[in-house]
C-alpha cells in the first residue's frame, strides 16, 4: 500500500499532513502544497523541515537533523527523550490541520491575485532558491516506496532537514549573487514525475 508522510518542524514540535490521506502522491499532486508554503512563509520561517515516511528508521536520519540533536524530542526537560519517528510525532507534536490552514491559505492566494508579487522559496542552508516548490526535496525515509512511478529517489531528499523561508524575489537582488536559482532543475524533476503518473499530456489535460 505504500507509506504515509508528514512534514515535521522539530524545533517547534509541530507537523502537518493531509487529514484525508498522506501518501506522497496525494501531497505532491494536489493544492495541499499551498498550505505548506503558507506555513513556511509565516510560522515556520527559518526553521528546519523534514517530510518523514512512516517506514523511517530513527537511526537513519539526515546529518542536518543529527547535528542539531533534533532527533531527540521531549515535551518537558525531565521527560524521556524519544527518537524522531512517524508515530512519535503523531503522539507528541501538535498538528497543523488542513482545515485550520485552508482558509488562511485561500485568503493569501486572494491577496496575491489582487497584489501579485513574485515570491521565491529560499533554502537557507544551501543558499539556493526556487519558485515555491519544496516538498519533493525534503522527504526522508528508510524505505524508498513512494506510490509514485519512478519516485523512489524522493525518499532520500537532498534538502531534508534544511532551513527555509519565502521572500519577494526583489530581495535577492541585494544578495550580490550569493543565491543559486535551481528552479529549472526542479521543474525538470516535476515534469518527469507528473508524466509518469498522469501521462505526457498531463499539463494540457489539467488545463482543460
Amino acid at each position: 500500500m505504500g507509506q504515509y508522510w508528514q512534514v515535521v518542524c522539530p524545533s517547534k514540535r509541530e507537523y502537518t499532513t493531509q487529514l484525508f490521506g498522506g501518501k506522497l502522491s496525494e501531497l505532491l499532486f494536489s493544492s495541499w502544497a499551498n498550505i505548506l508554503c503558507d506555513l513556511i512563509e509565516h510560522e515556520w520561517a527559518g526553521t528546519r523541515l523534514i517530510c518523514i515516511g512512516d517506514y523511517l528508521n530513527p537511526d537513519h536520519l539526515p546529518a542536518t537533523i543529527q547535528q542539531d540533536n533534533l532527533h531527540l524530542i521531549s515535551a518537558e526537560s525531565d521527560a524521556t527523550s524519544k527518537p524522531l519517528r512517524y508515530d512519535v510525532v503523531e503522539e507528541e507534536f501538535e498538528l497543523w490541520s488542513y482545515e485550520e490552514e485552508e482558509e488562511a491559505a485561500t485568503l493569501t492566494a486572494m491577496e496575491e491575485s489582487v497584489n501579485p508579487k513574485i515570491r521565491v522559496l529560499r533554502n537557507l542552508t544551501t543558499s539556493q532558491y526556487v519558485f515555491r516548490t519544496i516538498l519533493m526535496r525534503i522527504c526522508w525515509s528508510s524505505d524508498s516506496s513512494t506510490s509514485i512511478a519512478g519516485g523512489g529517489y524522493l525518499a532520500d531528499g537532498v534538502w531534508a532537514g534544511h532551513k527555509f523561508d519565502i521572500v519577494d524575489v526583489d530581495s535577492l537582488e541585494d544578495m550580490d549573487g550569493q543565491w543559486e536559482d535551481v528552479t529549472e532543475d526542479i521543474r525538470d524533476e516535476i515534469q518527469v514525475l507528473w508524466s509518469s503518473d498522469f501521462g505526457y499530456n498531463w499539463e494540457t489535460e489539467w488545463r482543460a
